[in-house]
C-alpha cells in the first residue's frame, strides 16, 4: 500500500488581505486540524514570523529576537517529518528573491509543495497599507504615500515603492516563488468584497482539501483598523518624536498595541479609510494589468479574479485620509489621553500592590529568621527567594569579618595589647546571638 503524499501549502501573503484572520484560525484549530491530517508547525503564535525573518534574514525596526537564528531550519524539519499535510503561513513571505524561495521550497524536502496566496484589490490595499505603515511608526501622509508608489515624489525615500510593491505586486511575487511548480499548484484566493471572514476561511479550506468546520471559532478574530482621524493622529505622535524616541518593543507595546489597536480602533464614530478619487484611475489601470497577467499564468483562481478590479465608484460623500478634522483630531487625542492616564493609573495600583507585597514578604522573613535562627532557617530555604539570598549575603559577609577579626586576635596573642582577651583566657570564636 503507498503512502500517502506529503503535501505542504506555503502561504506567502499578501499582507492585509486577511492573512493574520486565517492564521488566527490555524492556530486556535491546530489540535482537529492535526487529527485530520494538517500540521500547522510551531509551538507558539508567532513561531512562524520568527522562521519567516530567520529565512529572508531580517530584523524587524532593528530589533533582533534571540528566538530567530535557526528557527526556519527547525520549522523545515517538524514539516519533513510530518507525513501528511503541513500548512506554513506569513506575509512576509511575498518579497522574498528568486535564491530565498528556493531555498523555502528544498528545504520540505521530497513533499509535494503548494503555493497559496491570497490577494485583495488594491482601491482597499493602498489605504489599509498606508495605515498598518502608520502604526509601524510611518510619518508619511496618504498624499505622499500615494505619490512615492508611482516615482512622482523624488524627495520620499523609494523604500517605501519597493516595499509596498515587493508586498502587493502579485503577479511578481507569485512568478518568484512559483519558479518550477506546474500552474496548478499555485492557488490564487481574491477576497471578495463585503464578505464575511468565513468565506476566506471556506475557500482557503477548500484548497486544503479539508472541512471548513474544522476551523470553526465561535469567538470572532479581527485584525482592527484605525480610521481617518485616528490614524493621522498616530502619525502626528510619530512625527513628533514618538518613532525615534522609543525602541521598537516599547513602541510595539504602547503605541502600535494599546494605543492603536486596544484605545483609537475601538473609537466610536470613526471614519473609515477609503481611496481618494484623485487615486481611483491609475489604481484601475494596474489592476486590470495585473488581472491580465494572472489570467496568462493560468494558476489555479478559488472566487474570481473580477474582485481584484477596484469596485466602480458609487457616489458617495468620503473623506481624504489626510483630510482629518482638527476638532475631530482634538477629541481624539483627548479619548486617547484619557485611556492613556488609566492606564498609568492601573499600572501604578500594580505596582504599589507589588511594593506591598514585597514589603510584606520581607518583614515576614526577617521576622521569620529572628524567632528560628539564622542557621536553620537558611538551612531550610536557601536559594527559594531572592530576599532570601540577599540576607544570607548580608550574614555571611558579617560572618567574614567576625572571622577576621577573631584571627587578627588569636595572632595577637588572643587579645589586643592594652586590653584584656574577652571573657578572659582562651576563648571560642563570636557566635551570633539568637533571640
Amino acid at each position: 500500500m503507498a503512502e500517502p503524499t506529503r503535501r505542504v501549502y506555503l502561504h506567502v501573503g499578501t499582507p492585509k488581505s486577511g492573512t493574520t484572520y486565517l492564521q488566527e484560525v490555524l492556530w486556535r484549530n491546530r489540535e482537529p486540524l492535526a487529527v485530520a491530517g494538517v500540521l500547522y508547525p510551531g509551538d507558539r503564535p508567532d513561531r512562524q514570523f520568527l522562521a519567516t525573518l530567520d529565512l529572508l534574514g531580517l530584523t524587524f525596526h532593528g530589533h533582533s529576537d534571540p528566538d530567530v537564528p535557526g528557527s526556519w531550519d527547525r520549522l523545515a524539519e517538524q514539516v519533513r517529518a510530518w507525513p501528511g499535510t503541513s500548512v506554513v503561513s506569513h506575509e512576509m513571505l511575498a518579497p522574498a528573491d528568486e535564491r530565498t524561495a528556493a531555498r523555502a521550497l528544498a528545504s520540505f524536502g521530497d513533499a509535494e509543495v503548494h503555493l497559496v496566496c491570497t490577494a485583495r484589490d488594491l482601491a482597499r490595499q493602498l489605504p489599509a497599507v498606508w495605515q498598518e505603515d502608520v502604526k509601524n511608526r510611518g510619518q508619511l501622509t496618504f498624499a505622499e504615500f500615494s505619490r512615492s508608489l508611482r516615482g512622482l515624489d523624488e524627495d520620499t525615500d523609494p523604500y517605501h515603492a519597493r516595499t509596498f510593491w515587493g508586498y502587493q505586486d502579485v503577479p511578481a511575487v507569485l512568478r518568484t516563488w512559483s519558479a518550477g511548480l506546474p500552474p496548478d499548484r499555485v492557488h490564487v484566493l481574491p477576497l471578495p468584497r463585503g464578505a464575511a471572514a468565513g468565506a476566506l476561511w471556506s475557500r482557503f479550506a477548500r484548497v486544503l482539501g479539508v472541512d471548513p468546520a474544522l476551523g470553526e471559532d465561535e469567538d470572532e478574530v479581527r485584525n482592527p483598523s484605525t480610521g481617518v482621524v485616528e490614524t493621522t493622529l498616530l502619525r502626528l505622535l510619530n512625527s513628533a518624536g514618538v518613532a525615534d524616541d522609543l525602541p521598537w518593543p516599547a513602541y510595539e507595546s504602547l503605541v502600535k498595541t494599546f494605543l492603536a489597536v486596544e484605545v483609537l480602533a475601538s473609537r466610536p464614530g470613526s471614519v473609515p479609510l477609503t481611496l481618494p478619487a484623485g487615486d481611483r484611475d491609475w489604481v484601475r489601470r494596474w489592476s486590470e494589468q495585473a488581472v491580465a497577467a494572472l489570467r496568462r499564468a493560468g494558476y489555479d483562481v478559488v472566487g474570481d479574479l473580477a474582485d481584484l478590479l477596484p469596485a466602480d465608484g458609487e457616489e458617495r460623500r468620503e473623506t481624504h485620509p489626510d483630510g482629518a478634522d482638527p476638532a475631530e483630531l482634538a477629541d481624539a487625542a483627548v479619548y486617547a489621553l484619557a485611556a492613556t492616564l488609566r492606564l498609568v493609573e492601573r499600572e501604578r495600583a500594580r505596582f504599589a500592590e507589588e511594593q506591598a507585597r514585597s514589603a510584606e514578604e520581607h518583614e515576614r522573613v526577617v521576622e521569620e529568621l529572628r524567632r528560628a535562627g539564622l542557621r536553620e532557617v537558611l538551612a531550610r530555604r536557601h536559594g527559594h527567594a531572592p530576599r532570601v539570598r540577599w540576607m544570607l549575603d548580608r550574614y555571611r559577609g558579617a560572618r567574614s569579618r567576625l572571622r577576621a577579626l577573631t584571627g587578627a586576635r588569636r595572632s595577637a596573642g588572643g587579645h589586643q595589647p592594652g586590653r584584656p582577651a574577652e571573657g578572659g583566657g582562651d576563648h571560642e570564636p563570636l557566635q551570633h546571638r539568637h533571640g
